[in-house]
């Protein structure tokens, strides 16, 4: 149950939502990397979803996240088969974004925090919520949700100072407000 809450609250807190993974991703693991917003993996990680070997369904919300991050067909094939995929081919799947070498995964996990932390973090929580908003939202209900977001950024320091950094060639420096 801890898993399935954890997974859960990945796509729906406003905050970012980075794993890392070295090594095996097996069924639970799997749920928590379709769960969260970034992936990275190095090359030597594994992916699968062996539950068919034991007889039973996924667990850990993969029923709910992976489709929605791979495609129906493309979870179907994990869940049927039981296969181990490689952190490439689930880079490739869309389930992996980010897949650098063994030695460089924990320094290439830190400078992408570092680069979301110093980032405009208030825009990353509203852009999080449009597209999470996208898979359950009717096509002018979205297109409101969007509007309200663009006007609740453009009323904040942070876009004030993207939009001076822009006009002023130089590169923009976010709080967060």
């Amino acid at each position: 149950m801890i898993c399935i809450r954890s997974c859960f609250l990945c796509g729906g807190c406003k905050s970012r939502s980075l794993r890392r993974f070295g090594g095996a991703a097996a069924g639970a693991g799997v749920s928590l990397a379709s769960a969260c917003d970034l992936v990275i993996a190095d090359e030597d990680a594994f992916f699968t979803l062996a539950y068919c070997h034991i007889g039973t369904t996924p667990d850990g919300s993969s029923s709910f996240h992976l489709p929605r991050a791979i495609g129906i067909k493309r979870t179907l094939e994990m869940t049927l088969l039981g296969d181990r995929y490689t952190a490439r081919q689930m880079s490739d799947m869309g389930l992996v974004n980010f897949v650098v070498a063994p030695g460089d995964l924990e320094q290439e996990s830190d400078n992408l925090v570092q680069r979301l932390a110093h980032g405009p973090t208030h825009v990353y929580g509203m852009a999080k919520k449009l597209m999470y908003r996208s898979l359950e939202n009717e096509f002018e209900s979205q297109l409101q949700l969007e509007s309200e977001c663009f006007a609740d950024c453009a009323g904040r320091d942070d876009y004030r100072e993207g939009v001076a950094a822009f006009v002023e060639k130089r590169k923009a420096s976010f709080t967060g407000k």
